[in-house]
């Protein structure tokens, strides 16, 4: 008996090569059979779900995070590189108000040493040296003697001077005699 028991064996063994072999026969059944009952014996009889939406999900997860670095990242480029040019624009636009400022400080200090140069009067009436005076201090002279407009002066008047030491000066000479009175200069 024992030895049919091994042919038996050795047929289905020999059988097993040949669908093994075999293109003809569809073993798509016997494998899904074969795979249920695998199932069934190591997974307790249910079937066991694919983790392809679990799969998908970190798929389009990762996809989103992807997008929104790369948002980030243009964006912070963007914001450097335009915060770049405003920076280069102001250093620019300094550089020219300062560039400006000097041009204008050095025309101001020519016009303030001509400004500021000493006026010579050579046999000038004191009505003429008096009104120039008067006008740069922004005073008002009142004369209370007619004669006394028409003394002729030698005279150099330094803009740097005060308006009090020129009145000072003034009343050295022996003719004239100046006071001062806020923005009014009698001159007797």
């Amino acid at each position: 008996m024992e030895s049919n028991d091994k042919l038996e064996q050795l047929l289905k063994h020999m059988y097993a090569e040949e669908t093994l072999h075999d293109d003809e026969i569809d073993t798509s059944d016997i494998i899904d059979e074969e795979w249920t009952k695998f199932e069934a014996t190591h997974f307790g009889g249910e079937k066991r779900k694919v983790k392809s939406d679990k799969f998908s999900f970190l798929k389009i997860a990762a996809m989103f995070i992807g997008v929104l670095m790369l948002g980030g990242i243009a964006f912070a480029t963007i914001h450097i590189i335009s915060s770049g040019s405003q920076k280069a624009d102001e250093v620019q636009t300094v550089a020219t108000e300062n560039a400006q400022r000097a041009t204008s400080d050095s025309q101001l200090a020519k016009q303030d040493s001509a400004l500021y140069n000493p006026i010579v009067y050579e046999s000038a009436e004191l009505v003429t040296i008096l009104d120039d005076i008067a006008t740069f201090y922004e005073v008002e002279p009142v004369y209370r003697k007619e004669a006394t407009k028409h003394i002729r002066l030698y005279f150099t008047w330094d803009k740097k001077r005060s308006i009090d030491e020129i009145i000072d000066t003034f009343n050295k000479f022996e003719r004239i005699n100046i006071t001062r009175y806020n923005k009014i200069l009698i001159v007797e």
